[in-house]
């Protein structure tokens, strides 16, 4: 904040207009709350003020709140309270001034009362959002008026005295005050007069604005249809982020300069020699299982000749093939941790895990979920499609479109859903690992296939053999001990990069674009040119066709382009598509490629010609 040394002949101080005017109406706010000059009642303190003004050599005549709120510097303002207010008990927490204990600070409140009102709002959740919504509806009213308001907004009814007292006494935002009512009662001897104390309740005027603006832009608090999807908030949405809050917080206390060194160093490279030196051959699956945490940021892909965006981050990501082959452990056991001692290297508080969970109820819950980016870990996608009409439903949620369902026995309000899926299923792969079976017969569910990341997991000797060594290494505990460290240095970069990303931090840096230069793009068509003319597919009337989609292509950029965003601290204001990032993301589409064609081209050449 800019102090206030001096004033010029109109009254504005040495601030910008629209700066100093926002700041003016709080000093109107602040000085009719601790003087009360403007009541004939008040002749005593008015003279104080008057007899102040006239020491410091300013104008005394027909003195308001409003003149002194031009005229006096931060200094002279914090005199006059001192010698004039005698109302120590009050509060006053704005956006420039604080007032508590009978001492002005010439610093705000308001990062302090986000804090608590964001505790206050994951405290008591759909309650908590509707009190603060109807008491800036109704300004100042009864307790009565109040839950009548509070109740309409939440649904069903609502008694908030216990929030009200912990506003008031708690997080000291709310107040109370009595007030005199006259009433017109009927006696013996007629109408007569007689006056009622009345109790009214409202939110200090100064936090008003930060409160409709928290209630507005950082709320994702919707009206639920179903008691699934309102316990779903209640219990583990609010739990989610209450983890994530901590950890952040535990972090930037704590951890904060050895994540900026870690992060001015990392890259995509160094995270895969991590994975190659616990998993070997197999490191990839991991590497696109942090890849996908990383894309949860759901940044902003850019051109490179207007900046223009073009797609964001964000994929689905599926691992399938045979039974035993290791998916499990990539995509949940990696990244929320596991008991075996294995720690979690994803994002904390952003992956929900849904063993037990049927694809109807998914559909109920995912409403508690609209408008945050999340992570739907689904370990066995094969039994979300035993229940028949699921796959429609699924792709839109993949396409993160609007999703309606109704049954016989109730209705879910059309939502959007806004996060993601990593899933695994199991599939017959022949002998020679050239054609896959899939175990959902769903006709139409290559289309949710088309619309994830997806890798064939095939058991052969070799990575039979991988597997078994590495399962030995982690009852051995070898691997864990690798883990230790380095699990939580990417944790906690991937945390920092999420919240900055995301908005959750802006201490020093602003969320990044990922920009696509001309010749990356140009680079990912070549590669699907020379694919394609490897490729020998025919239909059965002799004609070739090409069995994946240009999704494909998509999908590989924005594998690049989430790679990339590994290198968020070591890089301009706009991050760039670096040499490793695309060469995983080129092998990806090679190799799925290879798979969707069912090994009809030599890869070897591919990956020869592309100098993969």
């Amino acid at each position: 904040m800019i102090d206030m040394v001096s004033s010029d002949s109109n009254g504005m101080l040495d601030e910008g207009k629209e700066e100093w005017g926002k700041k003016k109406e709080e000093r109107i706010v602040l000085l009719r709350r601790l003087l009360d000059i403007e009541r004939p009642e008040n002749y005593t303190q008015r003279v104080k003020v008057i007899k102040y003004l006239e020491q410091e050599g300013l104008p005394s005549n027909d003195i308001d709140v409003d003149t002194l709120a031009s005229i006096l510097r931060d200094d002279q303002l914090e005199s006059l309270l001192m010698l004039t207010c005698t109302n120590s008990s009050a509060v006053f927490k704005g956006r420039y001034y604080t007032f508590s204990n009978g001492i002005l600070q010439h610093r705000g409140s308001w990062d302090a009362v986000r804090n608590d009102l964001i505790e206050f709002l994951n405290a008591h959740g759909r309650k908590g959002y509707a009190l603060l919504k109807a008491m800036l509806e109704v300004d100042t009213d009864t307790i009565a008026g109040i839950m009548a308001k509070a109740s309409e907004v939440y649904g069903e009814r609502l008694n908030p005295i216990n929030m009200l007292i912990e506003l008031r006494d708690g997080l000291r935002i709310a107040y109370s005050t009595s007030m005199n009512k006259e009433e017109k009662e009927k006696g013996g001897n007629g109408e007569v007069k007689r006056g009622r104390h009345k109790t009214v309740w409202g939110i200090l005027e100064e936090v008003r604005p930060l409160v409709r603006h928290i209630l507005d832009e950082h709320c994702h608090i919707p009206t639920l249809s179903t008691r699934d999807a309102y316990m779903e908030f209640e219990y583990e949405v609010k739990r989610m982020d209450e983890e994530f809050r901590t950890y952040l917080t535990g972090l930037m206390e704590e951890r904060y300069e050895d994540t900026l060194r870690f992060g001015r160093e990392v890259t995509s490279e160094h995270i895969a020699r991590y994975l190659r030196e616990l998993f070997g051959s197999l490191y990839l699956d991991h590497l696109l299982a942090i890849a996908q945490q990383y894309s949860l940021t759901d940044s902003s892909i850019v051109s490179e000749k207007n900046h223009s965006k073009v797609m964001s981050t964000g994929f689905n990501l599926a691992l399938f093939g045979d039974p035993g082959s290791g998916k499990t452990f990539a995509i949940k056991d990696l990244i929320i941790g596991s008991e075996n001692g294995v720690p979690a290297h994803g994002l904390p508080g952003m992956n929900r895990y849904c063993g037990g969970i049927t694809p109807a109820k998914f559909i109920a819950i995912g409403e508690a979920y609209e408008g945050r980016s999340v992570n739907f870990i689904v370990t066995e996608f094969n039994d979300w499609f035993k229940y028949k009409g699921m796959v429609e439903p699924l792709k839109i949620a993949m396409e993160r479109g609007i999703i309606r369902y109704e049954t016989k026995s109730y209705s879910i309000r059309p939502y959007r859903f806004t996060s993601f899926f990593s899933v695994n299923y199991n599939t017959s792969v022949y002998s020679d690992g050239s054609i896959y079976e899939p175990a959902i017969r769903d006709p139409n569910f290559r289309a949710v296939e088309d619309r994830m990341l997806c890798r064939l997991h095939i058991l052969t000797k070799e990575r039979y053999g991988e597997l078994a060594r590495r399962q030995s290494s982690l009852m051995k505990g070898m691997l864990q001990e690798k883990m230790a460290y380095t699990a939580g240095m990417i944790r906690d970069h991937l945390t920092l990069v999420y919240a900055i990303q995301r908005g959750y931090h802006n201490k020093e840096f602003k969320p990044k674009q990922i920009m696509v230069d001309d010749s990356v793009v140009d680079r990912i068509r070549y590669a699907m040119d020379v694919i394609i003319e490897h490729i020998d597919c025919k239909s059965r009337h002799g004609e070739h066709r090409v069995p994946f989609s240009v999704r494909l292509e998509k999908k590989t950029l924005q594998l690049a382009s989430t790679l990339a965003l590994i290198r968020f601290f070591s890089s301009n204001d706009v991050i760039t598509i670096d040499e490793h990032a695309l060469s995983i993301a080129l092998r990806y589409l090679v190799e799925e490629a290879w798979i969707r064609s069912g090994h009809t081209f030599d890869i070897k050449s591919v990956m020869d010609i592309l100098s993969i």
